[in-house]
């Protein structure tokens, strides 16, 4: 069958509230500050081959709805649903209030479609990764490459920190090689149990970014002249 005709009649089959739930998550309205969950979380199965280029602090949400849980909370304590989960997101990273009604639902049911139809494939499960460090100027955060952090800057960054300046997020041009590894490692510091307010930066950890990166990351974010 043409993909052109298999992909409409998996559109025309999609369940009720899927395309409001796709248009949710890719809204930068959603929140308070700007940011869409798309911003943060790819939605394909392979990031470096399917993906659109950019690296994102968040896993994939391909297979999703199939992960045993979600956020760390193993046992299910505290995000019984995938519904659940999300809040967190847009609460915590968007600076919004819990979703209700039909929003909740829709945003819900369009997540339950990702790799719905591959069902052999395996659940992407999220591994530990946030790591709040007492020494940012350890070694392994030093003597970083520059340009190859530019080309990670331009990836993780620029959407946030325009060219290293004020946007969604504060300037960051100028800060030191610590500073800026402690922002990508513990984001808002939400892991250190002492967010500060109106921070939404999203932490990388070792999953979605290894020292190597970060110490390129920093290396190109302090050479750059303060704005």
């Amino acid at each position: 069958m043409h993909p052109a005709i298999l992909l409409a009649i998996t559109l025309s089959a999609a369940p009720p509230g899927v395309d409001a739930g796709r248009r949710l998550f890719n809204d930068p309205g959603l929140g308070k500050n700007g940011i869409a969950c798309a911003a943060c979380h790819a939605t394909v199965k392979d990031e470096a081959k399917d993906g659109d280029g950019l690296l994102r602090a968040g896993h994939s949400l391909f297979g999703v709805a199939r992960r045993p849980f979600w956020r760390g909370d193993r046992e299910r304590r505290l995000h019984r649903s995938l519904a659940d989960a999300t809040d967190v997101c847009v609460q915590i990273f968007q600076g919004g209030e819990p979703l209700e009604g039909a929003d909740r639902t829709n945003l819900a049911r369009y997540l339950s479609t990702l790799g719905r139809a591959k069902k052999r494939s395996p659940a992407l499960v999220l591994q530990p990764a946030l790591e709040a460090d007492l020494d940012y100027d350890r070694p392994q955060y030093q003597g970083g490459d520059a340009s190859r952090g530019r080309a990670l800057f331009y990836q993780a960054c620029h959407a946030c920190h325009p060219h290293g300046g004020v946007g969604l997020g504060p300037a960051v041009a100028g800060l030191g090689v610590a500073e800026v590894a402690q922002a990508v490692r513990e984001g808002n510091g939400l892991i250190r149990g002492s967010r500060k307010a109106g921070a939404w930066m999203p932490a990388y950890g070792q999953t979605r970014l290894s020292d190597d990166q970060v110490a390129d990351l920093a290396a190109f974010v302090a050479s750059l002249p303060k704005k």
